[in-house]
């Protein structure tokens, strides 16, 4: 097999792999306890049928097929789905803790987009001609731009629990200098439960920082030589919902299943790069807890 060829494969492989551990757990537990035991390791993993969209232009829509959750809790230290961290105060009622985490805004671009395959398939305007808005020979996809890193992001998490509710505020700051942008998430969760049986209703808003989305979603000479798909992208907020139900099936066996719907803000929908105005999942399926 062709070098590049096995290059691109073991990086979109590892990609979604990276993918499925940022997803939200599969397998929902009573807050404010975590489903881990202190000290073992606790893993899911769910099979079934899904999608999540991708608002690029060209973008693959991303398949939701095996989905996992993997979690260690220590007495401060944890780890949680991708997410390395410290308590530094758990009580009945308000969890606080620190973390480490990669940025998930990258797995748009990078599950199906190998960056040894990128081709700039862009052509530049001949002298004295001007490029109309619109235009098909001007429009720019997530196959032409160049590579968009990974961020390794610092956030704080505080959570408040009352009665069926779990209120919570993070937020988070790039470390690795990769787009040195930030972003802060506010949400409100309410459970209803029965004998075997849970269902979670989740309404959220994030705000993400110009550099953080510009990074992402800008088109800058290092994407194009056409200066009319030149593009700064600006902060905004992008208010979501999920909707989450799991009923028990045996001790280790559940049925899952997921939603999630968020509307995108203005500055990164008119980007040339974004094509849609909201970023919808699902998944369908059953779930084995080890």
């Amino acid at each position: 097999m062709n070098p590049d060829i096995s290059k691109g494969l073991v990086k979109a492989f590892a990609t979604f792999f990276i993918y499925a551990l940022l997803q939200n757990q599969v397998f929902a537990c009573e807050p404010p306890q975590n489903c881990a035991k202190q000290g073992e390791w606790d893993v899911g993993i769910a099979f079934g049928l899904g999608v999540r969209d991708n608002p690029l232009v060209d973008g693959d829509t991303i398949p939701n097929v095996v989905l996992f959750d993997i979690a260690w809790y220590g007495d401060t230290m944890y780890f949680d789905n991708g997410e390395l961290g410290f308590k530094w105060h758990d009580s009945d009622s308000v969890l606080a803790e620190s973390y480490l985490t990669l940025d998930r805004e990258n797995t748009f671009f990078e599950l199906w987009h190998p960056g040894n395959f990128t081709v700039n398939a862009a052509t530049p305007p001949s002298p004295g001609q001007t490029p109309l808005p619109g235009d098909s020979n001007f429009e720019i996809s997530v196959d032409d731009v160049s590579t968009r890193k990974w961020a390794i992001n610092f956030g704080s998490r505080v959570h408040y629990y009352f009665d069926d509710y779990e209120a919570s505020f993070s937020i988070e700051t790039d470390i690795s200098s990769v787009h040195q942008g930030h972003k802060a998430e506010i949400s409100l969760e309410r459970l209803w439960k029965g004998e075997n049986w849970n269902v979670r209703l989740r309404p959220s808003v994030i705000w993400k920082s110009d550099n953080h989305v510009n990074y992402y979603y800008g088109i800058s000479p290092a994407d194009t030589e056409i200066e009319a798909l030149f593009y700064s992208a600006k902060s905004g907020f992008q208010p979501g919902i999920s909707l989450s139900f799991t009923r028990t099936i045996t001790p280790q066996w559940y049925w899952v299943a997921n939603a999630s719907y968020r509307r995108l803000h203005g500055s990164m929908v008119d980007s040339p790069l974004v094509d849609k105005r909201t970023i919808a999942s699902f998944f369908v399926g059953a779930g084995y807890r080890f």
